[in-house]
C-alpha cells in the first residue's frame, strides 16, 4: 500500500512533509519503529526530531485474503497513552469510518492495542491510527453475512476461519492478497492522506487542546 501511494504522481504540493517508512523487525518487538523513535527523540536536526512528527498512519496489514475493513479505534488506546494524542487519534478513526460509510462499504473497529509499529509513536504522544484487514483473528458468521449483504454474495469471505490463514507462514506472499479488499484499503488510505495534507492548520486539528 505504501508503495502504491508513493508512486502516485498527482498529489498537489502539501504544506507538510510525508515520510514513507517500512519498519524492520516488527515481529521481534517493534524494534525498527522503536529505534527510529529513540533516534528522533535525541535528534536536534529540523525535520528529524520527534517533535516534528504530527501523526503516524499505520498500514501494517491490508491485503488479508479473508479480509475485514478494519479501522484502528482511538478510543481503545491504552490507559497510559499521553492525553494529547487521544483527541486526534479519535478524529482519525472517525475520518476513516466516515469514508467507508460514504462508499457504502462495511467496516469494523480494531483495538489500538499497541501490537503494531504505531505503538512507539503513540506512547510518545503522537496521534496514531490506520487500517488493518485482520491477521490471526477469526471472521464470524455475523460479520461474513454483513459483508455479503453490503458487498454482494461471495465478497464477504468465509466464516469461522482466520482473516489471514497464511499469517506468519511461508505462504504469505503476493499471491495471498485479496485484491478487492486491498484496493478499498488503499483508496481509504489515499483519501485520509489527501485530507490531512490539505488541512490549513493540521497541528491544531490533531492537537486542539495544546495549540
Amino acid at each position: 500500500a505504501l508503495a502504491r501511494l508513493f508512486r502516485t504522481s498527482t498529489y498537489p504540493k502539501y504544506k507538510y512533509r510525508v515520510r514513507f517508512c517500512w519498519w524492520g523487525a516488527e515481529e521481534l518487538g517493534l524494534l525498527g519503529a522503536d529505534f527510529h523513535v529513540k533516534q528522533a527523540k535525541n535528534s536536534s536536526i529540523i525535520g528529524e526530531r520527534l517533535s516534528d512528527y504530527l501523526i503516524n498512519l499505520n498500514y501494517d496489514t491490508i491485503g488479508s485474503p479473508n479480509y475485514m475493513l478494519g479501522i484502528y479505534d482511538g478510543s481503545t488506546a491504552r490507559n497510559d497513552t499521553p492525553s494529547q494524542a487521544l483527541v486526534g487519534s479519535n478524529k482519525l478513526t472517525d475520518l476513516f469510518r466516515d469514508w467507508f460509510i460514504r462508499q457504502n462499504l462495511p467496516w469494523d473497529y480494531r483495538d489500538l492495542s499497541g501490537r503494531s509499529d504505531y505503538a512507539p509513536f503513540l506512547a510518545e504522544g503522537i496521534v496514531s491510527g490506520g487500517l488493518s484487514s485482520g491477521t490471526d483473528g477469526i471472521k464470524t458468521q455475523k460479520q461474513r453475512d454483513r459483508y455479503d449483504e453490503m458487498l454482494g454474495q461471495g465478497l464477504g469471505g468465509v466464516a469461522d476461519i482466520m482473516y489471514d490463514p497464511c499469517y506468519h507462514k511461508v505462504c504469505d506472499s503476493i499471491q495471498n492478497i485479496n485484491l478487492f479488499g486491498y484496493e478499498k484499503m488503499v483508496k481509504a488510505a489515499a483519501y485520509v492522506l489527501e485530507f490531512l495534507g490539505r488541512e490549513d492548520d493540521l497541528k491544531t486539528w490533531l492537537y486542539p487542546s495544546t495549540s
